[in-house]
C-alpha cells in the first residue's frame, strides 16, 4: 500500500490497520508495569527468544527487548501495524532484537520450539484458545511459558450492568469484525489447562484498582510530538468523514462502558495468567 492514502481508502481500512496507519497504539489498561509484570511471571531475561502474537505497532516488543535485552519477534494481522512497529524497532536502534511479520495466530510460520516464551496483550480475546493456545504451545521449547495479558469480565455481573457490557461487547465485535469475547478470570485459567500447560498463575487487575490506560500512554504513542501528531490526523479525519465521526463514536462509547463508567467497569479488568509448556509434550 501507499504511504498516503486517500480520505476513502482510510475509510475502508479495517480496524486495526486504520489504527496502524494512523499511529495509534495497543492500549491495555495495566500500561507498562503489567508488562513488566508478565515479564516476571514469564522469565523474561537477556537470553529469552519472545513471540509476541498480536504486536500492534510494537511499543510492547520494543520496551521488553529495550528493557530486558531479550530478542522478540512480533506478528499481526494488520499489514499497516507491522509498518508501525518496524518503524519503531528502527528509529529505537532495536532492529536487531525486535522484528515484525505480517502473521496468523492460528497458523503461526515458525518450526516447533523455536522460542521460549510466547506473550499477547489484549488479542487472545479475540482468540478461540481452544484452537490458538496449542499452535502457541507447539513453537514454545519444553519448559516454555504461555502468558497473555487480557481483559475479563466478573462472574457476578449485576443485570444492568450486563445488559451494557453485553452491548459493548457487540459493538466492538462490529467495530473490529472480530469475535471479541470477555472471558472470566476462571475461564481465562481453564483455557491453559485445557491447552495442556501446567503450573498455572492467575493474577486478577480489576479496572477499580488501575488508572486507565496508566501513565504510559505517552511512552506507548513514542513520544509527545507522536501523540499529538496522531491527535491532530485523527481530528482531520474526524472534520472530513463523517464515517470517521461515527467509528470514533463508537470507540468512545465502548471505552466509556469497558473501562471509566463506574457502574459497569468495576466489572471489568485484566487478567495476568501464565502457564509453563510440559516436557515432551506438544
Amino acid at each position: 500500500m501507499s504511504n498516503t492514502l486517500s480520505i476513502e481508502e482510510v475509510e475502508n481500512l479495517g480496524y486495526y490497520d486504520f489504527m496502524g496507519y494512523v499511529g495509534v497504539p495497543f492500549f491495555n489498561i495495566g500500561g507498562f508495569a503489567s508488562i513488566d509484570r508478565l515479564a516476571e511471571l514469564c522469565h523474561i531475561t537477556g537470553g529469552t527468544r519472545v513471540l509476541e502474537v498480536g504486536c500492534g505497532t510494537g511499543a510492547n516488543a520494543c520496551y521488553l527487548a529495550e528493557k530486558y535485552g531479550c530478542t522478540v519477534v512480533g506478528v499481526d494481522i494488520a499489514e499497516h501495524m507491522v509498518q508501525q512497529a518496524t518503524r519503531r524497532a528502527a528509529e529505537l536502534g532495536l532492529a536487531d532484537r525486535a522484528t515484525f511479520n505480517v502473521g496468523d495466530a492460528y497458523h503461526l510460520d515458525f518450526p516447533d520450539a523455536t522460542f521460549d516464551a510466547v506473550i499477547t496483550v489484549f488479542v487472545s480475546q479475540f482468540l478461540d484458545p481452544a484452537e490458538a493456545f496449542p499452535e502457541f504451545s507447539r513453537v514454545l521449547r519444553d519448559g516454555g511459558r504461555l502468558g497473555v495479558n487480557e481483559m475479563y469480565r466478573a462472574e457476578d455481573v449485576s443485570p444492568e450492568a450486563t445488559e451494557h457490557v453485553d452491548a459493548s461487547v457487540r459493538a466492538f465485535c462490529e467495530l473490529t469484525e472480530l469475535p471479541f469475547t470477555l472471558r472470566s478470570p476462571v475461564t481465562w485459567g481453564q483455557s491453559f489447562k485445557s491447552a495442556g500447560f501446567s503450573d498455572v498463575t492467575l493474577e486478577e487487575h480489576p479496572n477499580s484498582s488501575q488508572r486507565p490506560y496508566s501513565g504510559s500512554i505517552v511512552e506507548e504513542f513514542g513520544g509527545w510530538r507522536k501523540l499529538a501528531d496522531t491527535l491532530w490526523r485523527l481530528l482531520v479525519y474526524a472534520l472530513r468523514s463523517g464515517r470517521m465521526r461515527k467509528r470514533f463514536a463508537d470507540i468512545s462509547g465502548v471505552k466509556r462502558v469497558l473501562i471509566q463508567d463506574k457502574e459497569t467497569s468495576k466489572y471489568i479488568g485484566y487478567v495476568l495468567c501464565v502457564g509453563r509448556k510440559n516436557t515432551n509434550k506438544r
